[in-house]
């Protein structure tokens, strides 16, 4: 007897057993995430899948190795005192004040989410060049994660990479070419509300004596001069274009840790490559390979097939409400890549009266939400991480306001697309 069951079916059962094996009985995310592959192979009539189990953990190995790389140059940053150099040199010609030092923590950030185009990335990178600055000004712990979140997940969502909206792009055949207006009328909203928001949150501060603009400056640039030399790669290899050879973001990340290699203190090498691979992004890492394998076995099963159909099936105007409070729950479990690809596509094709572009790069924007939903919650993760402090319901808290600008932002794309194209495309 075999059973076959209706892909609508097998999501709830997937759901159920989630839910049982994670929530329920507290199984490790990953665990439960290949827990409920299997079951709903065997419930698909498609026994254990091995080939399809194996071929899935390697869906996501280039988001892995970025995660580790990012992981390995931030706790270079760290070990090597390049970060508290940094936050002493951007405090002090910032003079204390709020909305300058974000705005210097936060370009790092940005840029760094820019060019890899992940925001888990940038905040383990260049996270820990805002963790002292903004300690030194008077942030608490959430808030500083939640400020490093915000402004990683707008890089993200920035132009060249967004890694969500090239998996959307892909499925859609749209060639990656006059993004940058759509995704900079996105990410700059929410980049520059963030860093007003934040300002406005800051307890009350007395700053330490201004000791000269040629030490601050000396200082800021001794620390972040890996950071520099990172971007200025990124930067070369897109201007350069097919005169050099792209040695990609994680050797690029590793190549700029090195570079504080000189500063370490001796044995110290053998600690951060310890702590690259331990904690928390050992743990994301593991996430991202057994969501590889979730996502595999619903393409097998045709639960994928099935959540295509129903996303272009919605009505207007129950659509715009559906996508934008179920695309984030959705990418909360299986992260914002993930529902950029699985429900991102179907659902730009829905508007696929409109301008593509402006499409993608919504619902790219939406998908990114997902960077601070449970139970992933990779970018909110990863910057109480950094952090040491603070969790994912305190970020989410306190960074409703640039996420609510963020979804406006979308919303409007999407509803005056028509008046839109040629502005931003």
């Amino acid at each position: 007897m075999t059973l076959g069951l209706h892909p609508g079916i097998l999501l709830v059962l997937a759901i159920a057993i989630f839910f049982a094996t994670h929530v329920w009985m507290r199984w490790p995310l990953p665990l439960a995430f290949i827990a409920v592959a299997v079951a709903t192979a065997l419930l698909g009539d498609y026994g254990v899948p091995f080939r399809h189990l194996v071929e899935g953990g390697f869906g996501f190995i280039n988001l892995v190795l970025a995660l580790f790389a990012g992981a390995f140059f931030g706790h270079m940053m760290r070990s090597s005192g390049a970060s508290e150099a940094a936050a002493a040199g951007l405090v002090s010609l910032g003079r204390g004040r709020a909305v300058p030092i974000l705005l210097m923590a936060g370009v790092p950030l940005f840029a760094v989410g820019m060019f890899v185009g992940l925001a888990g990335v940038a905040v383990l990178s260049a996270g820990v060049f805002a963790v002292p600055a903004l300690r030194r000004i008077g942030f608490d712990d959430a808030t500083t994660a939640a400020f490093i979140a915000v402004m990683a997940t707008a890089g993200m969502i920035a132009p060249p990479m967004n890694v969500p909206a090239m998996l959307i792009a892909d499925g859609t055949n749209m060639p990656w070419t006059n993004v940058s207006g759509a995704l900079l009328a996105l990410s700059l909203p929410m980049a520059i509300s963030g860093v007003l928001w934040f300002a406005s949150r800051r307890r009350k501060f007395e700053p330490a004596p201004h000791d000269g603009a040629a030490t601050d400056w000396a200082a800021m640039l001794r620390g972040m001069a890996p950071l520099l030399v990172i971007v200025a790669a990124w930067v070369g290899v897109r201007l350069l274009g097919n005169r050099v050879i792209d040695p990609s973001s994680p050797l690029i990340l590793i190549l700029g840790g090195l570079v504080a290699l000189p500063a370490l203190p001796k044995g110290e090498l053998r600690r951060v490559t310890a702590a690259t691979f331990t904690g928390t992004p050992l743990l994301l890492a593991a996430v991202l390979v057994s969501v590889g394998v979730l996502v595999q076995i619903m393409t097998l099963t045709g639960v994928r097939g099935w959540i295509v159909i129903s996303t272009m099936s919605l009505p207007t105007p129950w659509n715009y409400p559906s996508l934008l409070v179920g695309m984030p729950l959705v990418g909360g479990a299986l992260t914002s890549m993930v529902t950029s690809d699985v429900v991102g596509v179907p659902a730009a094709f829905s508007f696929i009266k409109q301008d593509m572009i402006l499409n993608v790069a919504a619902f790219s924007a939406i998908s990114a939400i997902a960077e601070f939903v449970a139970p992933t919650s990779i970018a909110a993760a990863l910057s109480c991480y950094v952090v040491d402090g603070g969790t994912v319901g305190q970020v989410f808290r306190r960074a409703w306001v640039p996420l609510a600008v963020l979804a406006a932002c979308a919303i409007l794309m999407l509803v005056f697309a028509s008046r839109l194209t040629g502005i931003l495309t």
